[in-house]
């Protein structure tokens, strides 16, 4: 069996294969089969794109929110207000997955309109990776943004106890492809704490701790046990208390404005297992500039990061964006690369929805 960079034994599986079991797994659990295939869509993406925390890892947890009522298998996403191209919207209870398809194609709509469209959706779930989202406006020659707010993961600079989420937000423009065969995306995809809450759950599973910074205690002190956020500790936002305020900032833009409830009111267990709110923008660029000068001047840009002489030790310089692409491009062709772990959770759970379970056929790599 391959092993990945840090050792651990993985399985190549194609791009496809992965969408289509996690689009059978929806079905089975409930889901139609249209927004089966764009939450399954979304899901194999964060993998694609090497976001393993955001993938089919988290496949077996979202199927099963659905099948015990947790979400709705067949919500209905609607609008609750609107003002020319600002609009609300009620995801219903839903697949985060889902609501932020329809969230961010109603801001591509309102965009195509008004210029600009700009979307708060509430009464959502965990939408995966918020660089799907941004990609989605990119790819159809819009600049785009997303951003979700989260359960209470960061404590206030100076605290202990967690009162605001990472709150993950992405920007994506479309841009000419340094080769010029085409277009891509210059894209940033970050969550607001130093790695995302389900890197920690990948150290646990693997059985090592994980690296001093990542994580405080209950106390607030630097821990390596890939459980201290689980054990009332908390993550470690980035840039210290800018990170805390950018967190901040954005969660009260993003849960207010949908008229959803803040980060450290979703924790409680009163809350429903929807609470999340999403923020989605999309921006006509072609309404202002040609989109064609504003992917040339992009890849321009994206180039002279990438030549910027490199410090010694540093092997090459990259753009936002170029690392997820690479690895995108290199996965379709190879295959996704999945930890071992993660498959055997998804042949249980193959089992219990008694679907086929391929994953593991005929793959290969070093």
């Amino acid at each position: 069996m391959p092993v990945d960079s840090s050792g651990q034994p993985t399985v190549l599986v194609p791009a496809e294969r992965a969408v289509d079991f996690a689009r059978r797994a929806f079905v089975a659990a409930g889901v139609p089969g249209g927004d089966a295939l764009k939450a399954a869509t979304a899901i194999a993406d964060a993998d694609l794109y090497g976001v393993s925390t955001h993938g089919l890892k988290n496949l077996p947890g979202y199927v099963r929110s659905v099948q015990e009522g947790r979400l709705r298998a067949r919500p209905e996403i609607r609008v609750t207000a609107a003002s020319g191209g600002l609009c609300q919207m009620s995801g219903g209870g839903g697949l985060g997955h889902v609501c932020a398809h329809y969230g961010m194609e109603q801001a591509i709509a309102l965009a195509r309109e008004h210029g600009v469209g700009c979307v708060f959706m509430r009464e959502s779930s965990h939408y995966g990776a918020s660089g799907y989202w941004a990609r989605l406006a990119s790819r159809q020659g819009l600049a785009g943004f997303a951003v979700t707010n989260a359960g209470a993961s960061l404590a206030p600079w100076g605290g202990t106890e967690p009162r605001v989420g990472n709150n993950p937000p992405s920007w994506a423009l479309p841009a000419a492809g340094a080769d010029g065969s085409g277009q891509d995306s210059v894209f940033l995809d970050m969550a607001l704490s130093v790695v995302a809450g389900n890197r920690l759950d990948i150290y646990r599973r693997r059985g090592q701790p994980i690296p001093e910074g990542w994580a405080l205690d209950r106390d607030g002190l630097p821990s390596t046990d890939p459980q201290a956020r689980a054990r009332d500790g908390s993550l470690v936002p980035i840039a210290g208390y800018k990170g805390f305020g950018l967190a901040t900032m954005l969660s009260l833009f993003t849960s207010l404005l949908a008229g959803g409830p803040f980060d450290d009111e979703v924790n409680r267990s009163d809350v429903p297992r929807a609470g999340r709110s999403h923020w989605f923008m999309a921006i006509d660029i072609g309404a202002i500039e040609p989109v064609e000068r504003v992917a040339g001047r992009a890849g321009a840009v994206a180039a002279g990061i990438r030549e910027s002489r490199p410090r010694e030790g540093v092997a090459r310089v990259y753009a936002p964006g170029d690392i997820e692409n690479e690895i995108a491009r290199r996965q379709t062709v190879e295959g996704i690369r999945y930890e071992a772990f993660v498959v055997d959770d998804l042949r249980r759970l193959a089992g219990a929805l008694a679907i086929p379970f391929a994953l593991d056929a005929g793959s290969q790599g070093g």
